[in-house]
Protein backbone atom coordinates (compact mmCIF):
# COMPACT_ATOMS: atom_id res chain seq x y z
CA UNK A 1 0.00 0.00 0.00
CA UNK A 2 1.69 3.41 -1.08
CA UNK A 3 -0.82 5.66 0.33
CA UNK A 4 -2.68 5.24 3.80
CA UNK A 5 -6.09 7.51 4.08
CA UNK A 6 -8.13 8.40 6.80
CA UNK A 7 -11.43 9.64 5.12
CA UNK A 8 -13.45 10.16 7.95
CA UNK A 9 -13.15 13.62 10.63
CA UNK A 10 -13.36 12.06 13.97
CA UNK A 11 -14.42 14.25 16.72
CA UNK A 12 -14.61 12.94 20.58
CA UNK A 13 -16.84 13.98 23.20
CA UNK A 14 -19.91 16.48 22.64
CA UNK A 15 -19.25 17.63 19.62
CA UNK A 16 -22.49 17.52 17.70
CA UNK A 17 -23.76 21.24 17.68
CA UNK A 18 -20.12 22.13 16.23
CA UNK A 19 -19.74 19.44 13.33
CA UNK A 20 -23.44 20.32 12.56
CA UNK A 21 -22.51 24.31 12.79
CA UNK A 22 -19.74 23.47 10.37
CA UNK A 23 -22.17 21.79 8.09
CA UNK A 24 -24.90 24.08 7.87
CA UNK A 25 -28.08 21.95 7.21
CA UNK A 26 -31.16 22.89 5.87
CA UNK A 27 -32.64 19.16 6.17
CA UNK A 28 -31.33 16.41 8.49
CA UNK A 29 -32.77 12.74 8.53
CA UNK A 30 -31.84 10.38 11.65
CA UNK A 31 -31.65 6.87 11.18
CA UNK A 32 -31.46 4.74 14.90
CA UNK A 33 -34.00 2.12 16.23
CA UNK A 34 -37.39 2.03 17.72
CA UNK A 35 -35.81 1.19 21.06
CA UNK A 36 -33.07 4.27 21.24
CA UNK A 37 -35.72 7.06 20.19
CA UNK A 38 -38.07 4.86 23.00
CA UNK A 39 -35.58 5.83 25.52
CA UNK A 40 -35.07 9.44 23.91
CA UNK A 41 -31.83 8.60 23.00
CA UNK A 42 -32.12 10.77 19.85
CA UNK A 43 -33.87 14.07 22.03
CA UNK A 44 -30.75 15.87 22.12
CA UNK A 45 -30.13 15.86 18.60
CA UNK A 46 -33.67 17.03 17.99
CA UNK A 47 -33.26 19.68 20.10
CA UNK A 48 -30.26 21.05 18.33
CA UNK A 49 -31.89 21.01 15.35
CA UNK A 50 -34.90 22.97 16.13
CA UNK A 51 -32.50 25.57 18.07
CA UNK A 52 -30.69 26.35 14.41
CA UNK A 53 -33.99 25.69 12.84
CA UNK A 54 -33.08 22.63 10.82
CA UNK A 55 -36.18 20.55 9.39
CA UNK A 56 -35.43 17.11 10.13
CA UNK A 57 -37.36 13.32 10.27
CA UNK A 58 -36.69 10.24 11.79
CA UNK A 59 -36.74 6.42 10.69
CA UNK A 60 -36.67 4.54 13.66
CA UNK A 61 -37.76 1.47 12.04
CA UNK A 62 -34.24 0.15 12.12
CA UNK A 63 -34.27 -3.92 13.17
CA UNK A 64 -30.92 -5.90 14.42
CA UNK A 65 -29.44 -7.43 11.75
CA UNK A 66 -30.63 -4.87 8.93
CA UNK A 67 -32.16 -6.12 5.77
CA UNK A 68 -32.31 -4.91 2.37
CA UNK A 69 -36.22 -4.49 2.97
CA UNK A 70 -35.61 -2.11 5.75
CA UNK A 71 -32.87 -0.08 3.65
CA UNK A 72 -35.45 -0.03 0.74
CA UNK A 73 -38.09 1.41 2.72
CA UNK A 74 -35.87 4.13 4.48
CA UNK A 75 -34.84 5.19 1.22
CA UNK A 76 -38.36 6.12 0.30
CA UNK A 77 -38.19 8.11 3.12
CA UNK A 78 -35.27 9.61 1.39
CA UNK A 79 -36.35 10.77 -1.59
CA UNK A 80 -39.50 12.00 -0.20
CA UNK A 81 -37.34 14.34 2.36
CA UNK A 82 -34.07 14.93 0.08
CA UNK A 83 -32.16 15.73 3.47
CA UNK A 84 -29.03 17.66 3.14
CA UNK A 85 -27.70 15.30 5.92
CA UNK A 86 -28.08 11.78 7.43
CA UNK A 87 -27.27 11.09 10.97
CA UNK A 88 -27.19 7.52 11.80
CA UNK A 89 -27.68 7.09 15.90
CA UNK A 90 -27.14 3.72 17.29
CA UNK A 91 -24.51 0.56 17.44
CA UNK A 92 -23.43 -1.21 14.03
CA UNK A 93 -27.06 -2.22 12.90
CA UNK A 94 -28.45 1.84 12.54
CA UNK A 95 -25.06 2.56 11.24
CA UNK A 96 -24.96 0.00 8.48
CA UNK A 97 -28.57 0.88 7.29
CA UNK A 98 -27.44 4.52 7.28
CA UNK A 99 -24.46 3.26 5.40
CA UNK A 100 -26.39 1.25 2.91
CA UNK A 101 -28.97 3.98 2.74
CA UNK A 102 -25.84 6.33 1.62
CA UNK A 103 -24.81 3.85 -0.40
CA UNK A 104 -27.79 3.32 -2.49
CA UNK A 105 -29.18 6.70 -2.84
CA UNK A 106 -25.67 7.31 -4.42
CA UNK A 107 -27.26 5.25 -7.04
CA UNK A 108 -29.90 8.15 -8.31
CA UNK A 109 -26.92 10.52 -8.42
CA UNK A 110 -27.63 12.08 -5.41
CA UNK A 111 -24.75 12.56 -2.26
CA UNK A 112 -25.86 12.96 0.95
CA UNK A 113 -22.90 13.52 3.29
CA UNK A 114 -23.30 10.64 7.02
CA UNK A 115 -22.57 12.18 10.43
CA UNK A 116 -21.62 8.71 12.61
CA UNK A 117 -22.69 8.54 15.79
CA UNK A 118 -22.08 5.29 17.34
CA UNK A 119 -23.62 4.15 21.10
CA UNK A 120 -21.53 0.72 21.13
CA UNK A 121 -17.86 0.41 21.33
CA UNK A 122 -17.46 -2.43 18.69
CA UNK A 123 -17.93 -2.48 15.47
CA UNK A 124 -15.58 0.26 13.73
CA UNK A 125 -18.62 0.92 11.24
CA UNK A 126 -18.10 4.97 12.03
CA UNK A 127 -14.76 5.05 9.19
CA UNK A 128 -15.15 2.13 7.25
CA UNK A 129 -16.73 1.54 4.22
CA UNK A 130 -18.48 -2.33 5.09
CA UNK A 131 -21.76 -2.81 5.74
CA UNK A 132 -24.00 -6.19 6.70
CA UNK A 133 -26.97 -6.25 5.45
CA UNK A 134 -29.31 -9.83 5.98
CA UNK A 135 -30.73 -11.47 2.71
CA UNK A 136 -34.08 -13.14 4.91
CA UNK A 137 -35.00 -15.03 2.00
CA UNK A 138 -32.04 -17.15 2.50
CA UNK A 139 -31.03 -16.74 5.92
CA UNK A 140 -27.63 -15.03 4.87
CA UNK A 141 -25.76 -11.95 6.29
CA UNK A 142 -24.13 -10.43 2.87
CA UNK A 143 -21.20 -8.18 3.30
CA UNK A 144 -21.09 -4.98 1.32
CA UNK A 145 -17.91 -2.57 0.73
CA UNK A 146 -18.06 0.50 -1.56
CA UNK A 147 -16.28 3.95 -0.74
CA UNK A 148 -19.24 5.93 -1.13
CA UNK A 149 -20.28 4.31 2.76
CA UNK A 150 -17.44 5.52 4.68
CA UNK A 151 -19.02 8.23 6.61
CA UNK A 152 -17.71 12.42 6.34
CA UNK A 153 -17.93 12.90 10.18
CA UNK A 154 -17.51 10.49 12.83
CA UNK A 155 -18.61 11.48 16.84
CA UNK A 156 -16.98 9.63 19.49
CA UNK A 157 -19.16 10.93 22.67
CA UNK A 158 -18.84 8.81 25.95
CA UNK A 159 -22.39 10.04 26.75
CA UNK A 160 -24.01 7.84 24.24
CA UNK A 161 -22.37 4.81 26.14
CA UNK A 162 -22.76 5.18 29.21
CA UNK A 163 -26.47 3.29 29.87
CA UNK A 164 -24.69 0.24 27.84
CA UNK A 165 -25.74 -3.42 29.20
CA UNK A 166 -23.06 -5.23 30.29
CA UNK A 167 -24.20 -8.10 27.24
CA UNK A 168 -23.88 -5.13 24.98
CA UNK A 169 -20.45 -3.67 26.35
CA UNK A 170 -19.37 -7.46 26.20
CA UNK A 171 -20.53 -8.53 22.62
CA UNK A 172 -19.58 -4.74 20.94
CA UNK A 173 -15.99 -4.86 22.74
CA UNK A 174 -15.05 -8.41 21.46
CA UNK A 175 -16.60 -7.71 17.81
CA UNK A 176 -13.99 -5.05 18.08
CA UNK A 177 -10.98 -7.11 19.18
CA UNK A 178 -11.56 -9.73 16.89
CA UNK A 179 -11.84 -6.58 13.84
CA UNK A 180 -7.91 -5.73 15.22
CA UNK A 181 -6.90 -9.35 15.30
CA UNK A 182 -8.30 -10.47 12.01
CA UNK A 183 -6.72 -6.72 10.82
CA UNK A 184 -3.28 -7.62 12.12
CA UNK A 185 -3.00 -11.48 10.54
CA UNK A 186 -4.96 -11.14 7.41
CA UNK A 187 -3.47 -11.14 3.72
CA UNK A 188 -3.67 -7.35 3.59
CA UNK A 189 -2.23 -6.31 7.07
CA UNK A 190 0.83 -3.50 6.09
CA UNK A 191 3.02 -1.11 8.41
CA UNK A 192 0.56 1.86 9.41
CA UNK A 193 -2.50 -1.11 9.84
CA UNK A 194 -0.45 -3.42 12.46
CA UNK A 195 0.14 -0.01 14.16
CA UNK A 196 -3.59 0.94 14.43
CA UNK A 197 -4.41 -2.65 15.22
CA UNK A 198 -1.99 -3.58 17.67
CA UNK A 199 -2.83 -0.05 19.87
CA UNK A 200 -6.25 -1.26 19.65
CA UNK A 201 -5.70 -4.65 21.14
CA UNK A 202 -3.91 -2.73 23.81
CA UNK A 203 -6.25 -0.40 24.97
CA UNK A 204 -9.08 -3.39 24.42
CA UNK A 205 -7.45 -5.54 26.88
CA UNK A 206 -6.69 -2.68 29.42
CA UNK A 207 -10.43 -1.39 29.20
CA UNK A 208 -13.02 -3.50 27.93
CA UNK A 209 -13.47 -5.73 31.50
CA UNK A 210 -13.11 -2.28 32.81
CA UNK A 211 -15.86 -0.97 31.02
CA UNK A 212 -17.47 -4.10 31.62
CA UNK A 213 -17.28 -3.95 35.38
CA UNK A 214 -18.31 -0.33 35.71
CA UNK A 215 -20.45 1.22 33.00
CA UNK A 216 -20.17 4.93 35.18
CA UNK A 217 -16.13 4.49 33.96
CA UNK A 218 -16.33 7.22 31.27
CA UNK A 219 -12.36 6.97 31.06
CA UNK A 220 -12.36 3.48 29.92
CA UNK A 221 -15.74 4.20 27.86
CA UNK A 222 -13.72 6.88 26.33
CA UNK A 223 -10.51 4.54 25.82
CA UNK A 224 -13.03 1.79 24.35
CA UNK A 225 -14.49 3.88 21.53
CA UNK A 226 -11.26 4.67 20.74
CA UNK A 227 -10.32 1.54 20.46
CA UNK A 228 -13.53 0.39 18.01
CA UNK A 229 -12.54 3.51 15.87
CA UNK A 230 -8.89 2.91 15.48
CA UNK A 231 -9.92 -1.02 14.74
CA UNK A 232 -12.24 0.12 12.27
CA UNK A 233 -9.56 2.23 10.49
CA UNK A 234 -6.91 -0.89 10.83
CA UNK A 235 -9.51 -3.09 9.14
CA UNK A 236 -10.70 -0.96 6.57
CA UNK A 237 -7.66 -1.08 4.71
CA UNK A 238 -6.28 -4.56 5.41
CA UNK A 239 -9.39 -6.53 5.13
CA UNK A 240 -10.60 -9.38 7.83
CA UNK A 241 -10.40 -13.20 7.55
CA UNK A 242 -12.27 -16.32 8.05
CA UNK A 243 -13.64 -15.31 11.89
CA UNK A 244 -15.68 -13.10 10.08
CA UNK A 245 -16.63 -15.66 7.37
CA UNK A 246 -17.55 -18.00 9.52
CA UNK A 247 -19.54 -15.61 12.06
CA UNK A 248 -21.16 -14.36 8.66
CA UNK A 249 -22.51 -17.95 8.63
CA UNK A 250 -23.41 -19.10 11.78
CA UNK A 251 -25.04 -15.32 12.60
CA UNK A 252 -27.20 -15.31 9.50
CA UNK A 253 -28.40 -18.82 9.77
CA UNK A 254 -29.11 -19.01 13.59
CA UNK A 255 -29.67 -15.34 14.02
CA UNK A 256 -27.22 -14.81 16.79
CA UNK A 257 -25.97 -11.51 17.09
CA UNK A 258 -22.48 -10.52 15.10
CA UNK A 259 -20.08 -9.47 18.05
CA UNK A 260 -21.24 -12.63 19.95
CA UNK A 261 -20.76 -14.97 17.34
CA UNK A 262 -17.31 -13.50 16.56
CA UNK A 263 -15.62 -13.43 19.93
CA UNK A 264 -17.32 -16.98 20.38
CA UNK A 265 -15.36 -19.18 18.03
CA UNK A 266 -12.31 -16.53 18.14
CA UNK A 267 -9.80 -18.87 20.17
CA UNK A 268 -10.69 -21.52 17.57
CA UNK A 269 -10.10 -19.73 14.54
CA UNK A 270 -6.64 -18.52 16.26
CA UNK A 271 -6.00 -22.03 17.00
CA UNK A 272 -6.85 -23.35 13.32
CA UNK A 273 -4.89 -20.26 11.60
CA UNK A 274 -2.07 -20.87 13.72
CA UNK A 275 -1.17 -24.07 11.45
CA UNK A 276 0.13 -21.65 9.32
CA UNK A 277 3.83 -20.44 10.18
CA UNK A 278 3.07 -16.95 8.95
CA UNK A 279 0.10 -16.63 11.06
CA UNK A 280 1.01 -18.06 14.10
CA UNK A 281 4.33 -15.05 13.65
CA UNK A 282 1.68 -12.49 13.80
CA UNK A 283 -0.23 -14.42 17.17
CA UNK A 284 3.26 -14.77 18.78
CA UNK A 285 3.85 -10.63 17.72
CA UNK A 286 0.90 -9.65 19.38
CA UNK A 287 1.24 -11.87 22.68
CA UNK A 288 4.14 -10.70 23.29
CA UNK A 289 3.56 -6.96 22.60
CA UNK A 290 0.73 -7.61 25.59
CA UNK A 291 3.63 -9.84 27.65
CA UNK A 292 1.91 -12.75 27.39
CA UNK A 293 4.03 -15.87 27.85
CA UNK A 294 5.76 -16.26 24.21
CA UNK A 295 9.03 -18.24 24.79
CA UNK A 296 8.42 -19.57 21.14
CA UNK A 297 6.04 -19.20 18.29
CA UNK A 298 3.95 -21.84 19.19
CA UNK A 299 3.47 -20.73 22.40
CA UNK A 300 3.12 -17.26 21.69
CA UNK A 301 0.00 -18.16 19.37
CA UNK A 302 -1.62 -20.75 21.90
CA UNK A 303 -0.93 -17.56 24.76
CA UNK A 304 -3.48 -15.30 22.60
CA UNK A 305 -5.96 -18.17 22.18
CA UNK A 306 -6.08 -18.87 25.92
CA UNK A 307 -6.53 -15.23 26.66
CA UNK A 308 -9.13 -14.49 24.33
CA UNK A 309 -10.41 -17.49 26.09
CA UNK A 310 -10.43 -16.07 29.26
CA UNK A 311 -11.63 -12.68 28.62
CA UNK A 312 -14.58 -14.61 26.84
CA UNK A 313 -15.10 -15.94 30.08
CA UNK A 314 -14.66 -13.33 32.42
CA UNK A 315 -17.64 -11.09 30.05
CA UNK A 316 -19.80 -13.89 30.36
CA UNK A 317 -19.60 -15.10 26.77
CA UNK A 318 -19.97 -18.53 25.49
CA UNK A 319 -16.92 -20.70 25.03
CA UNK A 320 -18.71 -22.71 22.06
CA UNK A 321 -21.52 -22.72 19.85
CA UNK A 322 -22.75 -25.04 21.73
CA UNK A 323 -23.25 -22.79 24.67
CA UNK A 324 -25.51 -20.03 22.23
CA UNK A 325 -28.38 -22.70 22.87
CA UNK A 326 -28.55 -23.78 19.09
CA UNK A 327 -30.00 -27.25 18.13
CA UNK A 328 -26.90 -29.77 17.42
CA UNK A 329 -29.00 -31.61 14.78
CA UNK A 330 -30.41 -28.64 13.31
CA UNK A 331 -26.72 -26.93 13.53
CA UNK A 332 -25.20 -30.20 11.84
CA UNK A 333 -27.34 -30.47 9.00
CA UNK A 334 -26.53 -26.33 7.85
CA UNK A 335 -22.73 -27.22 8.04
CA UNK A 336 -22.42 -27.91 4.16
CA UNK A 337 -24.44 -24.93 3.25
CA UNK A 338 -22.87 -22.77 6.37
CA UNK A 339 -19.14 -23.98 4.76
CA UNK A 340 -20.37 -23.13 1.25
CA UNK A 341 -21.70 -19.49 1.98
CA UNK A 342 -18.21 -18.76 4.28
CA UNK A 343 -15.84 -19.90 1.49
CA UNK A 344 -17.62 -17.35 -0.89
CA UNK A 345 -17.70 -14.50 1.56
CA UNK A 346 -15.41 -11.49 1.00
CA UNK A 347 -13.60 -12.08 3.94
CA UNK A 348 -12.16 -15.28 2.99
CA UNK A 349 -9.77 -14.04 0.71
CA UNK A 350 -7.90 -12.05 3.19
CA UNK A 351 -6.98 -15.01 5.12
CA UNK A 352 -3.58 -16.27 5.13
CA UNK A 353 -4.06 -19.48 5.70
CA UNK A 354 -5.82 -21.46 2.44
CA UNK A 355 -8.86 -22.57 3.40
CA UNK A 356 -11.20 -25.35 0.90
CA UNK A 357 -14.42 -26.57 1.79
CA UNK A 358 -13.24 -29.40 3.58
CA UNK A 359 -11.12 -27.07 5.75
CA UNK A 360 -14.37 -24.94 6.56
CA UNK A 361 -16.57 -28.02 7.02
CA UNK A 362 -14.24 -29.32 9.54
CA UNK A 363 -13.95 -25.65 11.16
CA UNK A 364 -17.50 -25.66 12.00
CA UNK A 365 -17.80 -28.90 13.64
CA UNK A 366 -14.84 -27.81 15.74
CA UNK A 367 -16.53 -24.54 16.55
CA UNK A 368 -19.96 -26.40 17.90
CA UNK A 369 -17.92 -27.72 21.11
Amino acid sequence: MKIFEVNTEIYVGDKFDEVIEKIKAKKALIVTDSIMYKLGMTKKFENIFNKKNIEYKIFDEVEVDPSFEVVDKALNKVIDFLPDIIVGIGGGSSLDTAKSIKYFIKKSNLHIPLIALPTTSGTGSEVTSYAVLTDKKNNIKIPLKDDEMIPEYAILDPELTKTLPKSVVADSGIDALTHAIESYTCKGANFYTKVYALSAIRLIFKNLLRMYRDIKDEEARTEMAKASCIAGFAFEKSGLGINHSVAHAIGGKFHIAHGKINGTILPYVIRFNSEDKTTAQRYYEISKDLGFPANSIEEGAESLAVAVGLLNKNLNLPSCVKDLAIDEEKYRNEIEFMSKSALEDICTSGNIREVNLEDFKKLFEKVYG
